[in-house]
Parts: C-alpha cells; sequence; structure tokens
C-alpha cells in the first residue's frame, strides 16, 4: 500500500490488485447525477440561485462568522445536505462552527497529526470503493482491535470527523451520502466506559443535526451481548432518521450485503475484493497531507472573539 500520482499529478492510495482510493473535488458534471441531484436535494439553477444568495445575506448579519461567502462551492457544501433551504443551512452551519470554536474538543484545529495513532491504529479507515449507491464507505474497529488505552474515544470522534470533513469536500460525496460499517467483534467494558451519556448525547446531537453530511446508513456487524449494553446509552439521543438508518447484522455479512452489495467490500467483511496489502493509517494520512493546504486555510474560516452557547 503506498501513495502514487496519476498522469495529471493527482495523488491515490494505492491498494494493490487494481484498487485504489483517491479524492475527486471536482463537480459531478453527468447528466445522470445531476438528475439525482435535481430529485433529491432541489438542485437546479433557480433554487441554488436563491438559495446561495440568502446565504450569503444570512452569514453577512451574523457578524461574528468570518466565512468565504463568495465561494459557491463552500456554500454548495452546507445547502446540500439541507436540500437548499438556506434558513436551515444557516442554522445547521452556526451550530457547526460554535463546535469548532471548542477548543481541544471533537472538530477543532483537525490535522493528521492530532488524529495519528487513530490512523494508524485502524480504528477508523476510509475503504477504496464506494457502495453501489455511489456513498463513501467508512470502516470502524469498535471491538478488541480498538486499544482505547492508545486510542481514546476523543480521538476516534476526532478521527472519524477528519475523515468526514475530507470526503465531504467531494462532491459525490455531498450528493450521494455516506455510510459507516462498524465492528464491535469482542466489544468491553473498558470500550464501553469511554463514551460517558453526556459525551454521547454532544457526538450524537453534532452528526445528526449539525454536520454537513449525509448519512445514509449506520451498519453494526459482530454485535454480540455487550453491545445492548453500549447501545444503550446512544438510543435516548437518536433522533427518528437515524434511529432508521442503523442496521444491526450480528455475524452475517449476507445481512450485511442485502445493504453494500459484496462488489463494494473487502474480503473480511464478506465482499469480493482482495487487498494485496495491509490497511496502512499512515499511508492515509499521507494522501490527506496532500490537500493540508486548503484543509488549514479553511480552518481559519469561523467564530472569531467569544462564542455564545446556543
Amino acid at each position: 500500500m503506498a501513495l502514487r500520482y496519476d498522469e495529471q499529478k493527482t495523488p491515490f492510495v494505492d491498494f494493490g490488485n487494481g484498487v485504489k482510493l483517491a479524492l475527486n473535488l471536482d463537480e459531478f458534471t453527468d447528466v445522470a447525477a445531476k438528475e439525482k441531484a435535481a430529485k433529491e436535494l432541489r438542485e437546479t439553477p433557480d433554487v441554488m440561485d436563491a438559495s446561495i444568495r440568502k446565504l450569503r445575506e444570512l452569514i453577512q448579519q451574523e457578524k461574528q462568522l468570518r466565512l468565504p461567502v463568495q465561494d459557491e462551492s463552500f456554500l454548495m457544501r452546507f445547502l446540500r445536505p439541507k436540500k437548499y433551504y438556506p434558513d436551515s443551512t444557516f442554522d445547521m452551519m452556526k451550530a457547526f462552527y460554535r463546535m469548532k470554536a471548542r477548543e481541544n474538543f471533537i472538530s477543532d484545529n483537525l490535522t493528521t497529526a492530532s488524529v495519528k495513532n487513530a490512523l494508524e491504529d485502524r480504528v477508523v479507515q476510509i475503504l477504496p470503493k464506494r457502495d453501489q449507491h455511489g456513498r463513501r464507505i467508512l470502516y470502524m474497529e469498535m471491538g478488541a482491535k480498538w486499544n482505547c488505552t492508545k486510542v481514546p474515544a476523543l480521538e476516534v470522534i476526532r478521527c472519524t470527523n477528519m475523515l468526514m470533513e475530507t470526503v465531504g469536500h467531494e462532491p459525490a460525496t455531498q450528493l450521494n451520502g455516506i455510510v459507516f460499517v462498524i465492528n464491535f467483534d469482542k466489544l468491553s467494558l473498558s470500550h464501553i466506559s469511554q463514551f460517558p451519556p453526556k459525551f454521547v448525547k454532544t457526538v450524537v446531537d453534532h452528526g445528526q443535526k449539525n454536520s454537513p453530511y449525509r448519512i445514509k446508513g449506520i451498519h453494526i456487524v459482530n454485535n454480540a451481548r455487550m453491545f445492548n449494553i453500549f447501545f444503550k446509552i446512544f438510543k435516548p439521543f437518536l433522533g427518528k432518521k437515524w434511529s432508521q438508518r442503523i442496521f444491526l447484522h450480528g455475524v452475517e455479512f449476507k445481512s450485511l450485503h442485502e445493504h453494500i452489495e459484496p462488489d463494494c467490500l473487502p474480503s473480511f467483511l464478506g465482499g469480493s475484493y482482495e487487498l494485496s496489502v495491509e490497511y496502512d493509517g499512515a499511508v492515509i494520512g499521507q494522501l490527506l497531507d496532500c490537500y493540508k493546504a486548503k484543509f488549514e486555510e479553511e480552518e481559519k474560516y469561523g467564530y472569531v472573539g467569544e462564542v455564545k452557547e446556543s
């Protein structure tokens, strides 16, 4: 597994056997994607123009919030998950950047260095292939393969947020969304103790309400008796949409494949493609660092001065 560059000098991770992972930050132009965007997101020229204009006005009225209001691609990244409704988009943006303003917490100053252990221990991974609906697949190890003494829950969440922010810059991901596959094999009480209810509520609220990502499914595998204890911590904070998008598959990959086709999954999830080399989180970090300048520029955006809680 290595970082390479194609003829256009675009970086990609080579997993071997013809399996590659690359980010695509270009706007989609194919007819099928545009039709899907119009149908699912109300993304038509008239709606887009009106929504972008209104969102700019709302941002400019929020004097402490500094954002690149002339950058349409930036604004569309937030408008798409809210289906181009500017008022609800603006509410989400304010909450998103209030969270970013909380120092040493779940989403401020995200860098590969700050989540190095989580990447290298492969607690959170970007799988190289999208699913059959074009969704990005994030894979998490939340059981025996997660050394929570080395990688505490806060770093796991920060790493997850960083990977979501990264793929969230892809217009195709903004359109199609993200799905999670989470492995709870041999979950223990030491893992569960990493998630006190107050922390869980903050993380779940942020993910459900205040983040510009379309989470289309959360697929749980190897969920044994201990998982039921864990899930009781999360369940009170789940809204209707996320509750309907959580699927428990046990040890049956056949059940998982009813939602994500085997062609889209690696062999360790019962899929049909093999990785000729072991997943290397450090190489994924190298890929992310190819876009470091862009992400560092965006870290300058947000609230200036003391931010009041809402």
